[in-house]
This record gives structure tokens, C-alpha cells and sequence, in this order.
């Protein structure tokens, strides 16, 4: 392929300006360069700027190495992914004589076909492979794992039947994008004609199992119903082989029942340091199929070459200046402990949590007993409403006609039927406990109703309570969604008179405590209308903020040796890549000059933000305690 290009009459140089206007097409690029020339434009000069340019994508490869002797951490390696719906690409039905990018189709070259011809590189998983992803569901071969998601009805993309349909107009409705925990993209997937299917983070996980080692951590923000999804799927087996853990990001932690964070939400989830699994979109729309990957796959390696990697060690500087201000605060942490009489011990923080899964799972389902005798109650007061009704329609001198007392008739020996079959079911003979049962359960309705229109005001309420969101905008925030949130007052009502009609009386609640986004941490426990969360140390506000920094402390802690691991592998890679190439260039220097002038750029290319790593990181090292920047043994593996 090198000798293409090298024996080639004519080059094109692309660089900055494309990857910085993606809108900008090959036919607009070409007359500009045709008129910075001072030449005519021709139609042809478009074919060969695109054969120049794949030909320069097919001769790009990547080295990926590993540090040896480091230390055993409990993930090995941290990911996120996200399906989004801002990379459509519009679904073309008729071909002319040009292609979609106006370039003519005679000549007599073959083009390739955009659905087939790779030009993702390694980043894209096909579309075949994608597909047969469906392979992997379990329903197909009997696996019926099953697993309570209270978070479902929550999230769109756990449905399969809404993420089925899609606008017609597009092909590629959107992309599934996976990144490691520095931002460098790991494996991106079209969705095609669909919504955020099942299928491709199964394909996505499928790949990433196949090509990193075990204990591989990977932040969803439906993991809670993807773990179940992998567990009922062919990957099964292998996912538990190589410690697949399924996390949440804590960004969409609120988004979840208490439950589901305890389990998965990277806050509670030990060995993940200061990562809080986030990621990010970007957006590319108009192009061929096959030039749309082109595009999408040449933004992500520059990405990747000129933003992520030159701000690699600013990542790790500021995440070790994070870190060591936590560890500053571990002695008031530890005072205000002592002073609440809750032990700073990691196990008892872990059987702390144990307490409240258990006390939250009691309050997740009701017993069938319950329900059959809240029914028989409700038919009770149904009875008397339908005989109250009777009597009134036959009282002596009543105007109502037939129809009416015919259905009053019906009605009451409907209900009178519903008391005679739940008799048989149940001998009971009193019914004050039922009845305090069923306004518990009106109780927790309006609990759960409260708790969903909050969430979704989440955004606007976790703007107002960002840190850095001035007094006067929260302020502004919490007037206008005072204003338009009338169905959260109206909420809020039904909810504080179901708590004053409990017995004893539950405790109301406020506009202010409602639009603290962090009180939605406190819904599982309100459900409770016996308040019997408040004999658990856990179940107090001033208890818990005090939990989530212990783990955030604790997190701190794991958070040190994992950068001294990734600062030996920077300085490392560093070293060990700069010396392989300059020997390589040396090499070929009086054989193959032209090889050699393309390895030393390349090694400028990806060299040029070296010093500046090692200056910070230098720099780091001077004015806190680190271990030294020694150069391990560095093997790299193509």
C-alpha cells in the first residue's frame, strides 16, 4: 500500500480544517484547493482526492501495550457506553449517475460498496456482526432469567418495543459508542433503523470481552436491566469468567431506585476510585454510508491523537490533586463519625448497606395475603356504596325510574358476589387492620407518584444544585419551576394528606425539601409509613451524607495506587515509544528515506505533547509525595 502512494503522481493533503467542519463535502474541498491553485475545477479531481484519502486511512496503524508488574487492582480496566440518537444518517433510495458525493460513476473503477467496505478501521463493529448479536439472546435457546427492575418503567431504552420503532426517513438512526475511562474510544456501532436495541451493547460487550482481560467494568446507564439482558443471553457464561460487572454512572444514579444504586451506581461500588462513568455524544448527519463512517471513525482518532491524549497527564494531575484534597478531609470525616456513634470501619459500612438492601427489598412487593385481604376490604366498601345507592333508588316515594333500579339491583349483587367468593378464600373478622393497610397503600402511590414527576424535572433541579450554579440563578431555577411544576404542588398535596390521614401520622413535606434533588435518595424510605427507617442508623439524612463520604473517601484511597499504576505507564510509553521509532527511522534512514521521513513524523506527530506530560508531571512529583517515575519494562503487542 506505501508503495501506491510513494510511486503516486499526485497528493493531497487533509488535516485540521476537515476534521474541524465535518459539513465541509469532498466536492466544496476540492474547488477550494482547485482555487488556492489558481486551476479549473474538474469533476475527476474529486475521485482521485478520495482514493488518495482512503489509501491514507488503510495505512494508519495503532500499538497497544501494557505495563508488566503492576500491581492487582479489582477492575482491571473501566469503560462506558451510551446509544445515542444525534449520528442519523438519512436513508437514500434511488442512485443516480453520480454518488452520493457527486463524484461520477464512469471510468471504470470499481467503488466500494458503502454497505460492506470497511471504513470504521478497528473502531466500527458491521453491521453482520451487530446482527448477530441476536444469536446471543437467551429467549431463543429457553434462558428465562428473571430479576425485579423497579427502574424500567423509568427509562425508554429498557423497552424493547419503543426502541423498535423509529422515523423512517433515517438508516442509521443514531450510534452505540463504548470509551475507556481516560475518553479514548474503545468500539462504536451503527444502529440502524432502530432505537438503542438490546443487540448492540450486547455486540459491544461481546467485543470487549473478546479483547481485554478479566475483571472489565463497563458504566451503562440502564445496567441494572442490561445485566439481566446479558444474563439471559449467551454471554452468560463468559461474562462470568471474566468478572463482567455492569455499573451505573453517577450522573444517572437519581435516576434510579434506591436499590438499583446500592448495587451498581459507581458511588457505592468499590474499586473504581474517582470515576464517575460518564461520557459523551458527537454529531455527524449527511454523508454516504460509507464516507459517514469515514467521518465519524477519522473525528474519533483525532480526538483521540489531539484532545485526549494531549490532555492525558492534566487528566491524571488533576485527578491526583482531587484525590489527596478527599484524603485532607479524612479527619473531620472520621470526628463527625465518632460524634453520629457510627464506626468508620469498612465492614461495618458494608453490612450498614446489607441492613438497608434488606429493609428496602421488605418494602419492594406486597404479600399476596395482603392483597387479597386489601381486596376483600375494598369490596366491603364497595358493597356499602352499592347498598347506600340501593337504598335510596327503593326508598317509598323515589322518582327513579326502572333503569335505574335495575342497575342499582345489578350493581349490588355484583358486589354481594365479589364478599361471598373472598369469604371462601379467607376467614377473617376484622377488618381495621385491612383498612389501615389500604390507606398504606394509598400512602405509597402517591409517594411513588411524587417521586416520578421529580424525576423528570431531575435536569433543571440538577442545574440548581450544581456547585458552581450561582445564589441568584438557584433562585431563578426554583422560581420558574415553582411556577410551572403546578402537577408536582398538586402531588405534593395528595401526598401530605395520605400521610396525615395514616395512623399515627406520617411527617408532611415542604416545596423546599421536594426541589433538593438529593432527597430523592429518601423515597424508598418514605414508603415506609411505619417509619420504621428511623430505628436504622442509615436512614437519617445527617447518617447518610456521612455514608456517601465515607465511600467517597474510600474510593480516594483506591484511586492513589490506580494513577500510580497509569503515571508509570505514561512515562513508560513515553520513553519505550520514542526510542523504538527514532531506531526505526535510523534503520530505513539509507534504504527507504521516504519510509523514514513518514516514521519521524510520525513520531512528532504523536510526540508532540511528550514534554508537556513530562514537565506536569515533573512538576507534580516535586510538590507532593509520589513514587518514583521509574521506567518499567514496557512490552508492546501489535
Amino acid at each position: 500500500m506505501l508503495e501506491l502512494i510513494v510511486n503516486s503522481t499526485i497528493g493531497v493533503s487533509l488535516r485540521i480544517a476537515r476534521l474541524h467542519c465535518l459539513n465541509l463535502g469532498v466536492q466544496n474541498w476540492v474547488k477550494t484547493l482547485t482555487d488556492l491553485q489558481c486551476r479549473p475545477f474538474k469533476p475527476y479531481q474529486m475521485q482521485q482526492f478520495t482514493i488518495c484519502f482512503h489509501l491514507y486511512l488503510e495505512i494508519l496503524q495503532n500499538v497497544e501495550g501494557h505495563l508488566e508488574g503492576e500491581a492487582k487492582l479489582i477492575f482491571e480496566m473501566l469503560g462506558t457506553g451510551d446509544g445515542n440518537d444525534s449520528l442519523k444518517h438519512i436513508l437514500r433510495k434511488e442512485q443516480g449517475a453520480f454518488d452520493d458525493d457527486g463524484v461520477p460513476k464512469q471510468g471504470g473503477m470499481e467503488r466500494p460498496n458503502p454497505q460492506t467496505a470497511n471504513a470504521g478501521g478497528d473502531y466500527y463493529l458491521s453491521r453482520e456482526k451487530v446482527d448477530s448479536a441476536l444469536s446471543f439472546h437467551g429467549s431463543r435457546f429457553g434462558l428465562t432469567y428473571k430479576e425485579d427492575n423497579l427502574c424500567q418503567e423509568r427509562w425508554k431504552n429498557m423497552s424493547e418495543e419503543i426502541m423498535e420503532r423509529m422515523w423512517g426517513i433515517f438508516d442509521e438512526t443514531g450510534a452505540f459508542l463504548a470509551l475507556c475511562c481516560h475518553g479514548f474510544v474503545l468500539l462504536i456501532a451503527d444502529m440502524v433503523k432502530s432505537g438503542d436495541w438490546a443487540k448492540y451493547g450486547l455486540a459491544i460487550a461481546n467485543s470487549l470481552l473478546d479483547a481485554f482481560s478479566p475483571d472489565f467494568g463497563f458504566g451503562y446507564d440502564i445496567s441494572c436491566g442490561f445485566k439481566a439482558t446479558i444474563k439471559n443471553s449467551l454471554l452468560r457464561p463468559k461474562a462470568k469468567k471474566l468478572n463482567f460487572k455492569m455499573l451505573v454512572s453517577s450522573f444517572h444514579g437519581h435516576a434510579h431506585n434506591r436499590m438499583c444504586q446500592l448495587r451498581y451506581l459507581a458511588t457505592y461500588v468499590l474499586g473504581l476510585g474517582l470515576e464517575d462513568l460518564k461520557g459523551y455524544e458527537r454529531t455527524v448527519r449527511y454523508a454516504s454510508v460509507f464516507h459517514r463512517k469515514q467521518s465519524i471513525t477519522t473525528y474519533l482518532a483525532h480526538v483521540d491523537s489531539f484532545q485526549t491524549y494531549s490532555n492525558l497527564s492534566k487528566f491524571l494531575v488533576d485527578n491526583y490533586k482531587q484525590a489527596l484534597d478527599i484524603l485532607d478531609m479524612e479527619e473531620v470525616l472520621t470526628f463527625a463519625m465518632d460524634q453520629a456513634g457510627i464506626s468508620g470501619s469498612g465492614g461495618d459500612e458494608f453490612w450498614r448497606r446489607l441492613e438497608e438492601k434488606a429493609y428496602l427489598r421488605s418494602l419492594s412487593k406486597e404479600s399476596e395475603e395482603e392483597t387479597q385481604q386489601m381486596e376483600y376490604y375494598q369490596n366491603l366498601v364497595n358493597l356499602q356504596a352499592c347498598k347506600k345507592t340501593f337504598n335510596n333508588v327503593f326508598v317509598e316515594g323515589s322518582t327513579a325510574n326502572g333503569t335505574a333500579k335495575r342497575h342499582a339491583q345489578d350493581n349490588y349483587d355484583k358486589a354481594h358476589a365479589a364478599i361471598q367468593g373472598m369469604e371462601q378464600v379467607l376467614e377473617i373478622t376484622t377488618w381495621k387492620i385491612t383498612a389501615l393497610m389500604v390507606s398504606t397503600r394509598h400512602y405509597r402511590l402517591c409517594v411513588n407518584k411524587l417521586e416520578e414527576l421529580v424525576l423528570k424535572r431531575l435536569f433543571e433541579l440538577t442545574k440548581m444544585n450544581m456547585s458552581q450554579t450561582g445564589y441568584k440563578l438557584r433562585k431563578h431555577i426554583a422560581k420558574v419551576l415553582q411556577v410551572r411544576s403546578k402537577t408536582i404542588h398538586a402531588a405534593l398535596s395528595r401526598y401530605n394528606a395520605a400521610a396525615t390521614g395514616l395512623t399515627p401520622k406520617h411527617r408532611s413535606l415542604t416545596w423546599p425539601e421536594v426541589i433538593e434533588y438529593v432527597f430523592l435518595l429518601d423515597f424508598d424510605t418514605l414508603r415506609d409509613p411505619t417509619c420504621n427507617a428511623d430505628l436504622w442508623e442509615w436512614a437519617t439524612p445527617a447518617a447518610r451524607q456521612l455514608m456517601d463520604s465515607f465511600f467517597r473517601l474510600e474510593h480516594t484511597k483506591e484511586e492513589i495506587p490506580w494513577l500510580n499504576i497509569k503515571i508509570r505507564c505514561l512515562v513508560t510509553y513515553i520513553r519505550d515509544e520514542k526510542a523504538l521509532l527514532l531506531r526505526k527511522e535510523a534503520e530505513v534512514r539509507e534504504t527507504d528515506p521516504n519510509l523514514a521521513y513518514f516514521i519521524g513524523k510520525y513520531c512528532n506527530h504523536w510526540g508532540r505533547s511528550d514534554d508537556s506530560h513530562m514537565v506536569r508531571l515533573q512538576a507534580m512529583a516535586k510538590n507532593i509525595t509520589l513514587p518514583p517515575l521509574g521506567f518499567n519494562r514496557f512490552s508492546c503487542m501489535k
